[in-house]
């Protein structure tokens, strides 16, 4: 009887687990979001019409991977937002595979299609996979990376030796930021070397064959950008920048370290990246780190390379996020949230069977399709603020002149047509508008908060005409639109 029990109950938790992923696939793509509302998201839709990095179709380092993914799709669908987000869908479903092979090293068949099933429905990586960024296909190619480097620890054949160093020329070539995981590659040779599958002469030979497959992408930008010359002035310029001015970075940044680290561990990490925002997943989700710090064993992570491989991957890139990311768009610590999930949900579940804590996982996979499902479908059917903008000015303001910082972007893709330019000083603004004294003068409320970061307040020359508001988890930084009137 026990034994039927326990057949039983694998079949349902397979069942659950499988009709779950099914259906969040099929939610995801009955609702793409077609929306290219951000600065980035322009730049990568119209990569699709003409790749150009001087132009930023897209900006550097060129994403090569990722808009050949979308430009394939392109030929069955029209809208190019569209294209670049359903690789996403398609890409991101395919990580199931690893995510089922890694989990089915601890667990049995039908804890590991639970694990897979919750790690894949996870509520903020969702709505990411659902946009077209590169964000969706850089944490698809992250877990291929992931379990290939496991795969090639534990069999010393040729084909699994190389595919690490194949894979990680793929994430490199959708995401240049993840950089900071060539630190698992590391791992490996070392793993290698110490267990004396590998001497020095293989390490060689397997650092040339990894360069080869990054040389693959790395010419193909160059020569789209002419000559190495221009390549290297124009990846000089955008490093500088990032660093150095609009990248909110540590270097650039005015916020302290302290506020900093805060921000990332708590706002981004926690809140956002695994809460997604919503007080109950935020609930459930306290209770799985307290069930993971009951039954964390330092012990069993000094036996376990996978967790190793994890945890050292996962803390490099967590420096990398500290000093040269920009805190102000949670997506970049997504790599930091399916290492999280994983470490926790496979060191919680792999010596447990208690059908309460079975019954508590299926009630956290089934809240995360929910919300997954509610955001989904919003992103894809709700205008976003910048949209609301657009459509505002086409109908309400078309003699007028906006100025605007990156909103600019948006309205050139959208075609909008009144005058939109993009300003930074008060003092360019002041000359700018002395060309147009019988013109509507607009700005909006970037422009009106870049200008008292200047020390300018302008409150006593603006008037509020509209706001445009869409969910903050969309677009942290453009959900909050206020369009005033400047007074001569």
């Amino acid at each position: 009887m026990d034994k039927n029990n326990a057949i039983q109950k694998k079949a349902v938790i397979a069942f659950i687990s499988i009709i779950s992923i099914s259906w969040i696939f099929w939610m995801q793509i009955t609702h793409v979001n077609r929306y290219a509302a951000s600065w980035d998201q322009v730049d990568f839709v119209l990569a699709l019409e003409r790749y150009d990095l001087m132009a930023m179709q897209p900006h550097f380092p060129g994403y090569p991977y990722f808009i050949l993914g979308g430009y394939l799709i392109h030929f069955f669908l029209e809208n190019k937002a569209a294209s670049l987000t359903v690789f996403n869908i398609l890409f991101y479903f395919s990580a199931l595979f690893p995510m089922y092979k890694l989990a089915r090293e601890y667990v049995s068949k039908s804890y590991s299609l639970l694990i897979a099933a919750i790690l894949y429905s996870s509520t903020y990586i969702m709505v990411i996979a659902n946009q077209p960024m590169s964000e969706g296909a850089a944490i698809a190619a992250l877990w291929w990376y992931f379990w290939s480097i496991n795969h090639a620890i534990k069999k010393n054949r040729l084909l699994s030796n190389i595919l690490p160093l194949f894979v990680f020329s793929i994430l490199l070539g959708i995401r240049l930021s993840y950089l900071p995981f060539a630190i698992g590659l590391l791992l490996l040779f070392y793993i290698k070397w110490r267990n004396k599958q590998y001497r020095l002469r293989h390490i060689i030979v397997y650092l040339l064959i990894a360069g080869a497959f990054q040389f693959i992408w790395v010419v193909g930008l160059v020569l789209s950008e002419g000559s190495i010359k221009g390549f290297l002035k124009l990846s000089l310029a955008f490093t500088s920048g990032h660093f150095n001015s609009w990248g909110n970075t540590a270097v650039s940044s005015d916020v302290s370290f302290l506020t900093r680290l805060k921000t990332i561990v708590i706002n981004n990490v926690l809140w956002t990246g695994i809460s997604s925002q919503i007080i109950w997943l935020a609930i459930l989700y306290a209770v799985v780190i307290g069930l993971f710090i009951y039954s964390f064993k330092w012990n069993d992570i000094k036996r376990d390379s996978s967790m190793q491989l994890a945890i050292i991957m996962s803390s490099s890139y967590f420096i990398w996020v500290v000093i040269g990311q920009n805190i102000d768009k949670p997506r970049h610590i997504l790599p930091l949230v399916i290492f999280l999930l994983f470490i926790m949900l496979i060191n919680i579940l792999k010596n447990s069977r208690n059908t309460v804590l079975l019954l508590f996982f299926i009630v956290l996979l089934i809240s995360q399709i929910y919300h997954s499902y509610t955001l989904v479908t919003e992103q894809a059917q709700a205008n976003p603020a910048t949209y609301q903008l657009a459509n505002y000015l086409q109908s309400h303001e078309q003699s007028a002149i906006i100025y605007t910082w990156e909103e600019t972007r948006v309205l050139e893709y959208v075609n909008v047509p009144i005058s939109h330019k993009r300003v930074k000083t008060f003092e360019i603004f002041l000359h700018d508008i002395s060309y147009y004294p019988n013109k509507k003068i607009l700005i909006t409320n970037k422009v009106v908060e870049g200008f008292k970061a200047q020390g300018i307040n302008v409150n006593a020359n603006i008037k509020k005409i509209k706001e445009f508001h869409s969910n903050s988890i969309f677009d942290p930084v453009y959900h909050d639109i206020v369009l005033y009137e400047w007074i001569k």
